[in-house]
C-alpha cells in the first residue's frame, strides 16, 4: 500500500472518524507542560509538544491499579475480579519514537516467562499512531541510544509533519485499513521528498557527544569505582527519575482495607529502587540501605542487567530523568565519565 497524505485542516475530521471505534488518547497541554490524556475535543490534541511529564507507560501500566476487591461475608472471603474495568479499544495518537521504543521494551518485560494479562490486554486493544518528533529538548539523547528520531517498526501508523499536511506510513493491517478512508490522498514523489527532508532536518537537531558502544563492559569494570561518589551526592532519592522513565517497571503490591477490616482491595502501585524500603526484607535487613548502592542499581539495570536479560539497553534517551531531577543529575555526564575513564 502506498503512503498517504492528510491535509492539516482535515485533522479534526480524522479524529472524529477514529472516535467512532476508539477512545482517543494523545498529548494535551497542562499548564506549561504536556501529558498523555483522553481527548474529548480534537482541538485538545497538541501535536507540537516536546515531551510529556509521564511517558505513555502509564496508559498500560498505571501508577495505581486495583487488582481485585475482597470482602468477608460471615466466615467466607469473597473475591471480586476487577477485569471488567479494563480499558476499551483506543488510539494512542502522537507518541514519539523514543517513547514507542520504551513500550517495546516493556512488551518484553510483561510478555516474558511471567505474562501480565492487564498490560497485555491494554496493548492488544491500543492502536499506536507514532509521530516523528520535531522539537527534541535540550535533555534528549535518543540519537545516542539508537531509539530516535526515526523508528522502523512497532507502530500502526507513522506520521510526519510536512508543512500544511501530514505524511502517513502504515505499519500494520489495522493502519492500512484506516488509510483506506477517502479523506486520505496518495502521497506523491514530491511529498516523499519533503518527508525525507523533514526527517533529515530532525536528525540534524540532535548531536549527542557520546556513544554507548561498549558501555556495558565499561560499567562492569567500574562497579567499585569512586566515580559514583561524585555523581550521586546530589541525589535526594525522590524517585522522579524512576517514575518519569519510559522503561522503569518496578512495583509493589499492597492490601488496602476499610476501618472494619471486612472489605478491601489488593492494589499494584509503582515503586522506586531509590526508596529506602525497596530492598528491605524480613528481619529488618536492608541490603541496599545506602544512597550509592540504590542509585547504582538503577544505572546498572539500565545499562548492564538489561543487556543480559533482553539484549537492549533499558534507556531510550528521552531525557525526562534529567529534565525532572531536582538535583540536576545528568545521566549523559555519567555515561561520558564511565566511557572515558
Amino acid at each position: 500500500m502506498v503512503d498517504k497524505i492528510l491535509k492539516k485542516k482535515n485533522l479534526g475530521e480524522f479524529i472524529e472518524y477514529l472516535e467512532k471505534d476508539y477512545a482517543i488518547v494523545g498529548p494535551k497541554r497542562k499548564a506549561d507542560e504536556h501529558v498523555f490524556d483522553y481527548i474529548d475535543d480534537p482541538a485538545e490534541l497538541a501535536l507540537d509538544y516536546t515531551t510529556t511529564i509521564l511517558p505513555p507507560k502509564k496508559l498500560f501500566f498505571p501508577p495505581r491499579e486495583p487488582l481485585y476487591r475482597y470482602e468477608k461475608v460471615d466466615s467466607e472471603v469473597i473475591l471480586h475480579d476487577l477485569s471488567e474495568r479494563w480499558d476499551k479499544k483506543r488510539v494512542l495518537f502522537g507518541v514519539h519514537p523514543c517513547d514507542l521504543n520504551g513500550l517495546l521494551i516493556l512488551d518484553r518485560v510483561f510478555n516474558d516467562k511471567f505474562k501480565d494479562p492487564l498490560y497485555l490486554h491494554r496493548r492488544k486493544n491500543t492502536l499506536i499512531i507514532c509521530l516523528m518528533c520535531e522539537n527534541p529538548t535540550e535533555h534528549c539523547f535518543c540519537d545516542a541510544m539508537g531509539t530516535g528520531p526515526t523508528i522502523e517498526d512497532g507502530y500502526d501508523l507513522l506520521v510526519t509533519d510536512i508543512g500544511d499536511r501530514y505524511y502517513f506510513e502504515p505499519g500494520s493491517r489495522a493502519g492500512r485499513g484506516i488509510l483506506k478512508w477517502d479523506l486520505f490522498k496518495n502521497a506523491t514523489k514530491k511529498d516523499e521528498k519533503e518527508k525525507e527532508a523533514k526527517v533529515l532536518e530532525i536528525k540534524n537537531k540532535l548531536h549527542s557527544d557520546f556513544k554507548v558502544d561498549g558501555l556495558e563492559g565499561n560499567m562492569k569494570g567500574k562497579f567499585w569505582s569512586r566515580l559514583w561518589d561524585a555523581h550521586t551526592k546530589k541525589c535526594v532519592l525522590c524517585g522522579a527519575c524512576n517514575f518519569t522513565c519510559p522503561t522503569c517497571y518496578c512495583f509493589d503490591v499492597v492490601d488496602e482495607t476499610d476501618f472494619t477490616g471486612e472489605k478491601g482491595e489488593r492494589v499494584r502501585i509503582w515503586d522506586s529502587c531509590h526508596f529506602e524500603n525497596f530492598a528491605l526484607v524480613a528481619g529488618g535487613l536492608n541490603f541496599r540501605g545506602g544512597r550509592i548502592p540504590r542509585i547504582k542499581l538503577r544505572l546498572y539495570h539500565k545499562f548492564c542487567y538489561s543487556i543480559e536479560q533482553r539484549g537492549v539497553y533499558d534507556c531510550v534517551g528521552c531525557g525526562r530523568c534529567i529534565q525532572f531531577c531536582p538535583g540536576r543529575i545528568d545521566l549523559r555526564e555519567i555515561i561520558k565519565d564511565v566511557q572515558r575513564r
